[in-house]
């Protein structure tokens, strides 16, 4: 089998939800071994709906791969397997809820006192000054609080991004500065301690509508399918259903109007001859395009506009997302039974990866970190 990047890499991860299992399962798929250390009552995940074999789609999504086991880090036992685990171990993740790791006796001080050339990551809400600080934070919350939520949706009724944007985007970051730590170790030898916070992460993703606030003067907000600050760029209605149409620059535009609408005449209207007189004209656009498609069929629209060189394509339910032909896919194992999932890009991996029971790994973690000692700490 051919070697993967973090071949020989030990995570442990004090993990629960999306953002710190979401890096988790990125650093598994690179080839790290990933020991999941879930609660009592095991990640709450597990419990947000029994979908796929009686198991919750969140979690069978994030988790395949993972050896699980309960702690109960009150308990003098369970602390000393984890210091043990965090010995020998070369990435240390956690996620829990600001403050809990400190009074746990497992902060960075003392982590890289018990193995100094660990790599630490914690991942937060609103990072760990100031006073938002100590609060709770989940994905949604931190949509509306970044200001993504009055930007998205129709205008005037703010919405929250379907999919957990903001868990995803943190557990990426993550991603990225535990492979940067890892780099700089390779180097000095030192291990470090990186932190991310979902707010931090998104509230950088919605630099273009700050900036445009802050210097353009102009408070943006939700456009429904189309861009604020671009135009065409959005939904437009054929004979039988939308379709999806991007220009990006002045020559795309004149690629649109001369073979694909067929109006040559329109490039240099005074009302769309730069993207900005578009964007401020966009309903009478949208009405000059839609005259034009509402003749035609969606798929011959597809076809003149693809045939132009013109950026389209379809706006599709998840049932059409499931049947996409450039969808690539994976199996996976849940409860013994096998089942489809989407494959990541750059996921290289063909093991079909099975996703742990709760504390199914258990007594076999902790019968091999019983006997751990100090001269196997990760170099």
């Amino acid at each position: 089998m051919e070697q993967q990047a973090l071949d020989g890499i030990l995570v442990v991860s004090l993990e629960q939800a999306v953002a710190a299992p979401y890096c988790s399962r990125l650093l598994l798929e690179a080839g790290a071994r990933v020991i999941k250390v879930e609660r009592t009552e095991g990640d709450f995940a597990r419990d947000y709906d029994s979908a796929v074999n009686g198991e919750s789609t969140y979690f069978v999504w994030l988790n395949g791969g993972k050896e699980s086991v309960v702690m109960d880090l009150q308990c003098d036992e369970d602390r000393e397997l984890l210091r043990k685990m965090i010995q020998q171990a070369n990435i240390f993740l956690q996620n829990l809820k600001a403050g809990a790791v400190e009074r746990l006796g497992f902060d960075y001080d003392q982590v890289k006192k018990l193995n100094p050339g660990i790599i630490m990551c914690s991942i937060s809400g609103y990072g760990n000054q100031g006073e938002y600080s100590k609060m709770k934070a989940y994905d949604a919350l931190i949509q509306a609080e970044s200001g993504l939520c009055s930007v998205t949706g129709p205008p005037g009724q703010p919405s929250k991004v379907g999919s957990s944007v903001c868990d995803i985007s943190t557990g990426l970051t993550a991603y990225g500065e535990i492979l940067k730590a890892l780099l700089k170790r390779g180097r000095d030898n030192i291990g470090s301690h990186v932190e991310c916070s979902l707010f931090g992460v998104l509230s950088e993703w919605m630099a273009v509508p700050l900036l445009f606030y802050e210097y353009g003067e102009k408070l943006l907000g939700g456009t429904g399918m189309d861009h604020p600050q671009i135009a065409p760029y959005g939904a437009f209605q054929t004979g039988d259903g939308p379709i999806f149409i991007v220009i990006q620059n002045p020559r795309e535009w004149q690629l649109l109007c001369e073979k694909g609408l067929e109006r040559p005449e329109l490039t240099n209207d005074p009302r769309f001859s730069s993207n900005e007189k578009r964007v401020e004209n966009r309903e009478e656009l949208k009405q000059c395009f839609e005259n034009i498609f509402k003749k035609m069929s969606r798929s011959e629209v597809s076809r003149k506009l693809l045939a132009a060189g013109i950026a389209c394509g379809n706006i599709n339910s998840i049932a059409d997302l499931a049947l996409h032909p450039a969808l690539q896919r994976r199996t996976m194992e849940v409860n013994g039974k096998t089942f489809s999932t989407i494959r990541r890009t750059g996921d290289a991996s063909r093991k079909a990866l099975a996703v742990p029971e709760k504390n199914e790994h258990g007594d076999k973690l902790r019968e091999e970190f019983k006997t751990a000692s100090d001269s196997t700490k990760a170099k």
